[in-house]
């Protein structure tokens, strides 16, 4: 017999023995879970509250070309006489007579020459303090607002690829503390910004940070579960960032002023670095790395808050940890013959996704969350009305995956939200209602497919690579985020209509997309990259 028929054999025999869960030994559901899913739940409202907050950084407010200094005239006035009826936000005439204010106030004086506007006043009736005002980001500078978002997205990017892999190097709980405290520190920082470029250079940190947080609790949140409680688990811990999400206009609405709004959902960050004492190491991971003693240690103060403890529920365990220590031996001894790599994972498990579904995903769901000051009526109502949506989403999507699977709720959630956007184009504007409705429909199903998919990509992974590969996986995710700001600017310089086009048609491409991936409702997770590799679906 040769070696490679000798492991083939182990591995099968492995496979057949492993036939329960090790979170169904000490109990999927109970006290110990609901504790931690508790704490990981405030670990993604960091990431809700300091992702969308910029609709109150930099919202919309009218501004004109400021008046001299030494010319003591009301507004109205400076309106009438100075500023041009087709442009009076960025230009202003260039000659001006303000000693004969009365009448040339009724002159025809349409055709005189404007020059742009080298400084503005806002209108403070509503905030008192903004970012859109301390950096002037209005005008030819308006894209500076995108650029702020897009810039956050970035350090996404580089979150998902950093702490994904020290995560699965050196344990969830060491990253989500470091990945705190790089928020906190560069949270704090960014309240005092003095330049345009110091402010995004601390927003990016910032990003970096709260998506640590927010992945790497996900990622232990899913590993320290049973297989028939991921769904439900998986869906909660997204009231996180909604919870993030939804207290910002109240915030913004009481405060007024980006200073202190930055100081408050900075707090979360602050208690949160207390996480390091309030959570464990996953036993999956330490597992998967040889330490069996610490992950027997944890799996069996598991079995006891949850009432699961016994003789023989710890002999159970001793024999699954021998088995998992045999299994990872196996593997190493398989890696230094060649079999498999992996190369070959990374083949067979991100080829679905880098067509493009999650940058679909992500690039629809932004560009209609960052699009609310654009509705008509109040910004602050407007803003909590997309948020709530999201609440009926995720409890009615935990009840369809829980039936339906993974796969086909995504599918025809992607398809609902692109058909959503679509019809904005023919349906009238007025009553203006109808197309706010059509956009929370399209919000509604959005958030439904940006739920699954979370889940459904950590179900793929195995657990030596779970945070790295949820990590590559999302990268098409946060390109798409970091061009959804963009289409904003793309509307205003074609047709507003333009946006809800591109949202409808690449949410109804990717809806399609969805039908390359495997099913992995109710399964158990993969351990190892050798479980990945011979798993099928």
């Amino acid at each position: 017999m040769t070696a490679s028929d000798e492991e083939r054999n182990d591995s099968s025999v492995t496979k057949n023995e492993k036939e329960e869960d090790i979170m169904d030994l000490v109990g999927g559901d109970g006290p110990w879970q609901r504790w931690i899913f508790m704490v990981t739940l405030l670990c993604c409202v960091p990431d809700g509250n300091h992702n969308m907050v910029m609709s109150f950084f930099a919202p919309n407010l009218d501004h004109w070309c400021a008046r001299p200094p030494d010319v003591n005239i009301s507004i109205k006035e400076w309106k009438t006489i100075a500023l041009p009826p087709n442009d009076q936000h960025c230009s202003r005439y260039k000659f001006i007579n303000f000693s004969h204010i009365n009448e040339v106030a009724v002159q025809n004086i349409t055709d005189r020459p404007t020059i742009p506007c080298d400084s503005w006043e806002y209108d403070d009736t509503v905030y008192v303090s903004t970012l859109l005002s301390k950096f002037n980001m209005v005008c030819d500078k308006g894209w500076l607002v995108s650029i702020s978002k897009s810039v956050f997205i970035s350090g996404y990017f580089v979150s998902n690829t950093l702490f994904g892999y020290l995560s699965d190097k050196f344990g969830r709980r060491p990253v989500l503390a470091i990945s705190d405290a790089v928020a906190v520190v560069a949270a704090i920082i960014c309240a005092f910004s003095i330049s345009y470029p110091m402010f995004l250079v601390c927003r990016f940190f910032i990003a970096a940070g709260v998506m640590g947080m927010d992945t790497t609790a996900f990622v232990l949140l899913m590993e320290i579960v049973g297989p028939k409680y991921r769904s439900m688990y998986g869906m909660g811990s997204h009231f996180g960032w909604d919870l993030g999400y939804l207290v910002l206009p109240g915030l913004a609405w009481l405060l007024r002023d980006w200073f202190k709004i930055q100081i408050v959902i900075t707090l979360p960050c602050v208690l949160l670095l207390s996480s390091w004492w309030l959570l464990p190491e996953s036993p999956r991971w330490l597992l998967a790395h040889g330490k069996t003693d610490e992950a027997l240690k944890t799996l069996t103060k598991a079995a006891k808050r949850n009432g699961m403890y016994s003789e023989d529920t710890e002999v159970k365990l001793k024999a699954i940890i021998s088995k998992a220590t045999k299994l990872n031996l196996m593997v190493e001894k398989r890696v230094k013959l060649g079999v498999p790599s992996a190369g070959t994972l990374r083949h067979k498990e991100l080829n679905p996704f880098s067509p493009g579904v999650r940058g679909v995903n992500a690039f629809v769901y932004y560009g209609i969350s960052f699009n609310t000051n654009e509705f008509a009526g109040d910004p602050f109502i407007n803003f909590a009305v997309c948020a709530v949506i999201e609440i009926p989403s995720y409890i009615v999507t935990y009840f369809v995956i829980q039936s339906q699977g993974r796969k086909n709720p995504l599918a025809v959630s992607l398809v609902a939200a692109g058909v959503s956007c679509l019809l904005i184009y023919p349906v009238p504007k007025d009553p203006w209602w109808i197309n706010s409705s059509l956009y929370l429909i399209g919000k509604f199903f959005i958030t439904a497919s940006f739920s699954i998919i979370y889940i459904f990509t950590v179900e793929l992974f195995p657990t030596t690579v779970r945070n790295a590969g949820l990590g590559a996986a999302s990268i098409n995710g946060q390109i798409g985020s970091i061009l959804a700001p963009f289409v904003r600017e793309l509307g205003k310089a074609t047709h507003p209509v333009i946006p809800p086009i591109i949202f409808g048609v690449l949410a109804a491409t990717g809806g399609g997309l969805v039908l390359l991936l495997p099913e992995t409702n109710n399964r158990i997770v993969p351990e190892t990259v050798e479980d990945a590799t011979e798993v099928r679906y």
